[in-house]
């Protein structure tokens, strides 16, 4: 399941304040959550329910 960088940074817009660090750091870590809930080992399910949870609330 891949997500769009956009809705993990808008949920991170609404809850800490900014710079330009986190901005990159959040959309690092959406770009590589996306690729491993793509086709997810059974250790890392869990952790891909709640990417893809978080995601689809915005």
């Amino acid at each position: 399941m891949t997500q769009s960088p956009l809705a993990l940074l808008s949920l991170v817009v609404l809850t800490i304040p900014i710079s330009s660090f986190h901005v990159n750091q959040v959309q690092a870590l959406n770009r590589e959550l996306g690729k491993l809930c793509s086709s997810p080992p059974p250790q890392a399910l869990t952790v891909c329910r709640i990417h893809a949870r978080l995601v689809s609330s915005l």
